[in-house]
């Protein structure tokens, strides 16, 4: 697993960020030549960066990094074209789906605002596909969208525009060469330096090089002076004393010089395996629903771990909570001497929601809390599995939570608790009594099609609503009068 820390140049002078100005000026300019070049269809990558190299004086290293750069944005863009027709294409689907829905009783005003809505979602993905069908990507603006408006609008000078298109400076890392051959970084007297090749070349043809002090992250606790947090800093150190590759990205942001720089973890040996029992955790826009399960699947106990400021707070202070809920769940998991269990979720934007979900949805940050908690797990040597998000919330509904008295949430880590050791769920016997007819028929079905059935059939008599059914079950299932 790869993880990125952001550094700092500090101590700069003017002749220090005159060079690297100009290295990051040559670089973005040989980035955008390269992008003309392959939409020209120069697709014989080595000539291209031979071409380049001798164009911009860059060495042939360089030279790679800003053809495999531009070559990266021509692919992103190639897929991100693929998913925007996907998602709006299938938001076209679901607006037609209710339109052609004779049992739903929709009100001229709604046909009307909905009809208007399809021809908006139709257009979009008539867009996309054109350019799936020609081979092509959108226009790119090289400084971003919001910056080229600004400067339309002339509310930004000449200078900040073209600051904003030549701000960055990138090199891979090469592990034949001690880490990074452009941008190094070493230590001397125990003092940070990063080391630059730069584009001025010695009477021998070898670039001159300069060092300027870099300060790797750590934060240290005001109270304890205890390192808060990950130990960036030690984990970058550790790494450099391996000779490993590592690939360092400059960036010019409100005039201060940031590193960021890549690396690979080191292997951990898995101390917490799931031999013993698993954390099931469903993920949800307010915190964690945790269900311990023993090595049989058996229930043992369900937490919550809450926090309402995730759907409000700022990004910071959203980011520091997500980090304080993974500890708590790696605390935990270490205290029990058990792996985790959690959902391969991948959300796509392809429904149009109602406007309270979709407020809900955007703020969901499940991403940012499963990629913290995933990385956590690595380091601490925590066994982690994925398991498909199919069904999960409704089987716990309708076969744990009552049995259990958990909410709808902790059924759900239930099941994906469960579901990493592979065991089926079957439906229950009372359900088939009460809510089927035919039950021949219902038992050649696969397991997810039993549930959907079962699921429907639930909803036809509580609603949407999961509350009632925990509420009403034993009125549905007619077992009191």
């Amino acid at each position: 697993m790869k993880i990125t820390t952001k550094a700092i140049l500090i101590n700069l002078n003017e002749e220090h960020k005159n060079i690297i100005d100009n290295m990051m000026l040559v670089f973005c300019t040989a980035i955008r030549y390269s992008f003309k070049r392959l939409l020209e269809g120069n697709k014989n990558t080595l000539d291209l960066e031979k071409e380049v190299a001798k164009k911009y004086n860059l060495n042939i290293r360089q030279a790679k990094d800003a053809v495999e750069n531009a070559r990266q944005i021509i692919m992103s863009q190639k897929e991100l074209v693929k998913i925007n027709y996907e998602n709006y294409a299938a938001k076209v689907k679901s607006i037609e789906k209710i339109l052609n829905d004779k049992d739903k009783k929709i009100t001229e005003k709604k046909r009307n605002s909905l009809l208007s809505k399809l021809d908006k979602r139709q257009r979009k993905a008539n867009y996309f596909k054109k350019f799936i069908d020609t081979d092509t990507i959108p226009p790119v603006i090289f400084g971003t969208k919001q910056m080229f408006l600004k400067r339309c609008k002339g509310l930004i000078t000449s200078e900040e525009w073209k600051d904003s298109r030549n701000n960055r400076y990138y090199s891979r890392g090469d592990k034949t060469k001690k880490g990074n051959p452009n941008l190094r970084v070493v230590i001397i007297n125990n003092m940070s330096y990063l080391e630059i090749s730069t584009l001025e070349k010695t009477t021998t043809n070898r670039a001159i090089k300069i060092r300027v002090p870099i300060y790797l992250p750590q934060k240290l606790s005001k109270k304890t002076g205890k390192i808060n947090g990950i130990n960036y800093r030690e984990l970058f150190l550790n790494h450099l004393q391996t000779g490993e590759a590592y690939q360092v990205e400059l960036i010019k942001r409100d005039g201060k010089y940031y590193a960021h720089i890549t690396f690979k973890l080191p292997k951990i040996n898995t101390n917490y395996t799931v031999h013993k029992g698993i954390i099931g955790i469903d993920t949800n826009p307010d915190g964690f629903a945790l269900t311990y399960v023993d090595n049989k699947g058996n229930y043992k106990w369900h937490k919550y771990l809450k926090q309402h400021e995730l759907q409000y707070a700022r990004s910071n202070r959203r980011k520091n909570i997500c980090g304080e809920l993974v500890k708590q769940v790696i605390l935990i998991a270490k205290s029990e001497n058990c792996g985790i269990a959690i959902e391969d979720l991948k959300f796509k934007n392809d429904k149009d929601a109602k406007g309270k979900f979709a407020r809900i949805k955007q703020g969901f940050i499940y991403s940012k809390l499963l990629t913290m908690l995933e990385s956590a797990c690595y380091r601490e040597g925590i066994e982690i599995t994925k398991v498909k998000p199919q069904f999960t919330s409704k089987i716990g509904l309708y076969k744990y939570c009552h049995q259990y008295r958990m909410n709808v949430h902790n059924g759900a880590a239930m099941v994906i608790g469960r579901r990493s050791y592979n065991y089926k769920e079957k439906v229950p016997r009372i359900l088939k009594e009460k809510l089927l007819q035919e039950k021949y028929e219902f038992n050649k079905k696969s397991e997810w099609a039993k549930w959907s059935i079962i699921d429907k059939n639930v909803k036809r008599k509580v609603g949407e609503k999961p509350d009632l059914w925990l509420k009403r079950r034993k009125q549905i299932l007619g077992l009191v009068s």
